[in-house]
This record gives C-alpha cells, sequence and structure tokens, in this order.
C-alpha cells in the first residue's frame, strides 16, 4: 500500500515527555527514541529536524534508525526564505535540500545500530555510499578520498551490537567530530567528506526516499523558533 507524503510525516512524529520536561521523537518502524536536542563536543545545541530507518534487501531488514539535528539560530538565520513553509512544501523543495547541503548551518547525524553489523561491513557500506560523492567534488573540495581512509578507521571494531549511537556532527568550515558508542573519535577536516556524509541522506539520490522527507519534518518548528 502506497502512503501520501503527509501521512508519512505524520507517524514519523511521536513525541513523548521524558524525564525533566525532556522530549524525544520516536522513529515508528524501529522504535528508537531520539531526543529532540542534542549538545555536539563543539557548538551550540542542536535541534532534532527529523528521523528515519535504513533498510536493507527487499526484505527491507532494519540496520539503523536515523536522525539529523541543525543549530537552530543558524537555521533561521541561514535558511529563512524557506521559514513559513510546512513540512510537504520543504520535502518537495529541492532548493531547500540544497541550501542544507552548503552546510552553512552545524549538523549533526545520528546513528542508532538497530541489528548487529560487523565493523568491517558498517566501513564498506560507508565507504561505497562516501567515496562516490568525495569523487564526484573533488575539483571543488579536494582531500575528500585522504579523510574518508581515516574515517574508515573509526570502524575498526568488531562488531557494533544493537543500540549502538554514532553521531557525526559538521561545523560550516567542515570540521568533523565523530563518536562511536560515545568513544570519541580524532577530528578531521574535511569539506568533501561533511558535505557526503549529508548528502547520503538529503542528496537527489538518498539511500532511504522517505527518510529524505521525514527527516526534515520538525524543521518547520525550528525555523519559526519554536
Amino acid at each position: 500500500m502506497r502512503h501520501s507524503l503527509k501521512s508519512i510525516v505524520a507517524t514519523a512524529l511521536v513525541l513523548v515527555p521524558g524525564l525533566a520536561g525532556a522530549q524525544t521523537v520516536t522513529e515508528p518502524s524501529s522504535k528508537v527514541a531520539f531526543p529532540v536536542q542534542v549538545a555536539p563536543a563543539m557548538g551550540a545545541p542542536e535541534a532534532l529536524a527529523g528521523v528515519g530507518i535504513r533498510t536493507k534487501t527487499m526484505l527491507k531488514v532494519k540496520v539503523y534508525a536515523f536522525g539529523i539535528y541543525v543549530e537552530p539560530a543558524a537555521a533561521r538565520e541561514k535558511l529563512a526564505a524557506f521559514a513559513g513553509k510546512d513540512a510537504t512544501a520543504l520535502a518537495r523543495d529541492p532548493k531547500f535540500y540544497d541550501a542544507l547541503l552548503t552546510l552553512q548551518v552545524p549538523m549533526t547525524l545520528r546513528l542508532v545500530m538497530t541489528r548487529n553489523v560487523g565493523g568491517e561491513d558498517m566501513a564498506d557500506a560507508f565507504d561505497g555510499a562516501l567515496r562516490p560523492r568525495v569523487q564526484k567534488v573533488a575539483k571543488e573540495l579536494p582531500g575528500g578520498e585522504e579523510a574518508l581512509g581515516t574515517f574508515r578507521g573509526m570502524f575498526s571494531v568488531d562488531k557494533l551490537t544493537k543500540g549502538t549511537v554514532l553521531d557525526f556532527s559538521c561545523s560550516p568550515d567542515g570540521m568533523l567530530h565523530s563518536t562511536v558508542g560515545g568513544e570519541g573519535k580524532p577530528m578531521l577536516q574535511s569539506k568533501a567528506l561533511c558535505w557526503a556524509l549529508f548528502d547520503v541522506y538529503l542528496g537527489a539520490q538518498p539511500i532511504m526516499a522517505d527518510g529524505k522527507r521525514t527527516v526534515v519534518a520538525r524543521m518547520p518548528e525550528i525555523l519559526a523558533g519554536r
């Protein structure tokens, strides 16, 4: 059965009051809860723009849930042209995604594993998604492949177990800070790699088409300052 964009966006956002007034958004397919705000290792707190689920094979095996966070004040300044549009309008606007991918706004990509995956398998998956992208922008943003080699080393573990959280935070100048299972990884300076990471989920050929829409479902609230 096919679902409308409006129904996809609505089911993706389940707000659950938490302790001390905190809130989470639950990705409905995996039941993974994402906090509506995170405090990256660098910069100001960021707000959750939306969530999605990564599946593989025709059986749609769930691999991880993902969410994207943006720094609210910077988003309202740099994306002011999109304020007042609802989630459906934003999700259908290529210019909105293009604006996000200019990386003028600090952003964080959070992955939460929904099954056990070998570290080498995860490294291969990222390499397959990121390498063509960093090669595509090599003239404008050089150094991406070298950074990707270092990035691959972040997955030098036997297994990423169910529930493991991976955070990748990028600043407008291309500084990438990563944590895997709560362990901080070496900082990387690479605008190419930062762009490629978010292009995987927000670009013209995202790994999950529905996720590209639901992962920006809360942007109208952020741009409105709510």
